[in-house]
């Protein structure tokens, strides 16, 4: 076991991981105890190592708190040793752990690997990381294949694998000492299902047959979890209606999940048609075959009806675009209902597009049933928004707050000025006392090398002094009332052209990013907050707006509109 020298001298790092949420936290505990150890060995003091851990955080990725910080730690030269109990607790994934040695090795910190015998200071080093570094990832494979081994054979036993659709249910039985969850079908919820299929044979619509569920109070799947959106919804009927485990087809590995490469993030991948398993199971049949095609059948027929055509008569799909607000309308992912604080959604034809809460038409929970034409209520939320800019108390606000920030900058300008200046005279102190060395006949390399180092360094202290004296002597005023209102003019040009862009733009300058709309009387209300100094800041860079710190003042329509 090595005892390296910067063990005893050095500032020491500890890095511990454990992996998964089923592992003890004592894993940590221990692994500093060993490393703790190795430092004593060393001569070194073990209360003065700082230990960076990770809890329940695979090693396959980088996104790690306690990793995060302890790089941070070695490029800021804070530390100069690390100690870890192996190479995969730094990671399980060889390029991952050749990019971390390598920011280590560029920092001058020395990586130590107890169980592993790596020292990265040693010349031998780099072929023992990189076997290492490959068995770890191994392992990772190997496990795995493993996992999804015992999971097919559960699948072919007839047991779950995970989670169940709404109707089944699962057990917990001992088989000879083996924990298994067998599946049965729920009768009271298989009712429901039976129900949903039955309705929507019978010209049911999906966001109906959702409403009725939320009247009746009838759990939805998601009823007891986290989850926020409460109650039955279209997109899950029609999820329940295209699941073929309640026909008595249960299918697995249809799909895989990978992680993205450096993060914890995993995204689903289909697997080959020739890998997916496929099992018939008539016992846990919840939906008799005829109504599963009657159901099928009259899917297909609302699909063809309600989607667009393509120059060869079949279905076309629509364009993938990212992000939850990709709409042609300035205002979608901005309003939001008032009552249940969901986004109001489009609905209607191309010809009579309209505003309404989506919570209380696909689901009924919510009773703000208002409907707004979209062309009308953006009309409208903007003038709101302009005349409550162009308020008094919005004016008067603006150049109280612009008169505080003039101030702070003010004050801000002399402290630097002032810091700037104690610099510049220790490094002019220090040049003088290397002139005064080479005059003594020491030409030394570092000498000279440092005299070169603080003449630019000083160079750049006299420019950032010339430019801070500069900007003190420029006269700073409050914006006259035309600068402030020539910012609500600028608001249509500023929210003109690209419509994602100009969404952005406006959602900065509400408070939250929303503005909420309520009934009012026989009309309707819009409501919110506005920071009156972001629509100044997006119109130039004068003095007052640098470093602005946006206050709000209240939008109301205070009444129909």
């Amino acid at each position: 076991m090595t005892t390296h020298s910067k063990l005893a001298t050095g500032r020491v790092a500890i890095y511990a991981r454990y992996s998964s949420d089923l592992q003890s936290e004592s894993s940590i505990h221990d692994q500093v105890r060993r490393a703790h150890e190795a430092i004593s060995r060393a001569g070194g003091d073990p209360g003065k190592a700082i230990v960076f851990p990770d809890f329940a955080i695979s090693g396959a990725s980088m996104q790690r708190p306690g990793l995060e910080s302890l790089l941070n730690a070695a490029m800021d030269k804070s530390i100069d040793v690390i100690v870890t109990e192996d190479v995969s607790r730094l990671s399980r994934d060889m390029g991952d752990s050749a990019n971390i040695v390598k920011r280590l090795a560029f920092a001058g910190v020395t990586l130590i690997s107890l169980s592993d015998g790596i020292d990265t200071s040693s010349k031998n080093a780099k072929p023992l990381l990189a076997v290492k570094s490959m068995l770890a990832e191994m392992f990772l494979d190997d496990l795995r294949d493993k996992t999804l081994r015992g999971l097919e054979g559960r699948m072919l036993a007839g047991f779950a694998t995970g989670g169940v659709p709404y109707g089944f249910r699962t057990l917990t039985l001992n088989d000879g000492g083996r924990i298994v969850h067998p599946i049965e079908i729920d009768e009271e919820k298989a009712a429901i299902v039976r129900r949903i299929f039955e309705t929507y044979r019978n010209d049911g619509a999906l966001h109906r047959i959702a409403r009725q569920l939320n009247r009746e109070g009838v759990p939805s799947p998601r009823a007891g979890s986290k989850h926020k959106r409460f109650g039955w919804g279209a997109p899950t009927i029609r999820a329940m209606l295209y699941n073929e485990k309640y026909v008595g087809t249960w299918r697995f590995k249809q799909r895989k999940w990978v992680k993205e490469p450096g993060t914890n993030k995993r995204v689903p991948q289909a697997r080959p048609a020739d890998e997916v398993m496929c099992i018939e199971r008539p016992e846990l049949r919840i939906i008799d075959p005829e109504l599963w095609a009657e159901v099928q059948a009259r899917l297909v027929a609302v699909n063809r009806k309600y989607t667009k055509k393509g120059p060869d008569g079949e279905p076309a799909k629509a364009p993938r675009v990212a992000g939850p607000w990709r709409t042609h309308y300035l205002l979608s992912g901005v309003l939001v209902c008032a009552e249940c604080g969901f986004p109001l959604t489009i609905y209607g034809g191309e010809s009579r597009r309209y505003y309404r809460c989506n919570t209380n038409y696909s689901k009924g929970t919510c009773s703000n049933d208002l409907k707004v034409k979209e062309a009308e209520l953006r009309g409208n939320t903007l003038a709101t928004i302009r005349a409550a800019l162009q308020s008094k108390e919005a004016i008067e606000y603006v150049r109280r707050q612009v008169a505080e920030r003039v101030g702070d900058y003010s004050r801000h300008l002399e402290a630097e000025l002032r810091e700037r200046r104690e610099r510049l005279k220790r490094d002019e102190d220090r040049l003088k006392g290397l002139v005064q060395f080479i005059a003594d006949g020491d030409r030394s390399e570092y000498v000279v090398t440092t005299l070169r180092d603080l003449e630019a360094h000083a160079k750049v202290e006299r420019a950032a002094i010339d430019r801070l004296q500069r900007e003190t002597r420029e006269p700073l005023r409050l914006p006259s009332l035309p600068e402030i209102t020539a910012a609500v003019f600028e608001m249509d040009r500023l929210l003109s052209g690209d419509v994602q862009a100009a969404r952005l733009r406006l959602r900065r300058w509400i408070k939250g990013g929303e503005i909420r709309v309520s009934r009012h009387r026989k009309g309707y209300e819009v409501a919110g907050s506005i920071y009156p100094l972001a629509l100044a800041a997006e119109n130039g860079n004068s003095q007052q707006n640098r470093g602005v710190v946006l206050g709000e003042s209240n939008v109301s329509s205070g009444g129909r509109i």
